[in-house]
């Protein structure tokens, strides 16, 4: 991992980034460049019809990289309020994308917020677009607590 890069905890019964074992994704994000990115490879056990990921799947991917920026960006936890998500051509599975989320602006207690699921070849697989609610401090203390270190 190249310096300019941090590695963010993860929530291990997380669907998202907890643990393959505990039948999670296994998503790691890091923080580069003011940006929160992870890889996913998607597999058979991630189909809505035969070959291509759930949308489902990817709206969760998009999601989770939306609450990882704002937490990147302000070291608390938000809550999806709104979700807009545009799919742009179907994933096929076995492809390895990359997952990009990133702080738009914040007016008063709104977060508004993007992300998009792309390959190497910067084909946009999806995009989102969210406004996010901070979590109540009790609950952010809580899951602050409940967070593991990153691992690769």
């Amino acid at each position: 991992m190249a310096k300019d890069e941090q590695l963010l905890p993860y929530y291990k019964q997380c669907f998202v980034c907890g643990e393959t074992r505990l039948g999670r994704l296994g998503v790691r994000f890091k923080v580069v460049n003011g940006t929160v990115r992870a890889t996913f490879t998607p597999t058979e056990k991630h189909v809505g019809f035969p070959g291509i990921v759930h949308g489902g799947i990817i709206a969760a991917l998009l999601d989770e990289a939306m609450v990882w920026a704002i937490y990147a960006a302000t070291g608390q936890f938000a809550l999806s309020a709104e979700i807009t998500v545009r799919f742009l051509k179907p994933l096929p599975v076995g492809q390895t994308v990359e997952v990009v989320g990133y702080l738009v602006r914040k007016q008063r207690r709104i977060w508004e917020v993007a992300s998009e699921v792309h390959d190497e070849q910067a084909i946009i697989y999806a995009r989102a677009w969210g406004r996010f609610v901070p979590a109540p401090s009790e609950e952010n203390e809580q899951w602050q607590s409940s967070l593991q270190q990153g691992k690769t």
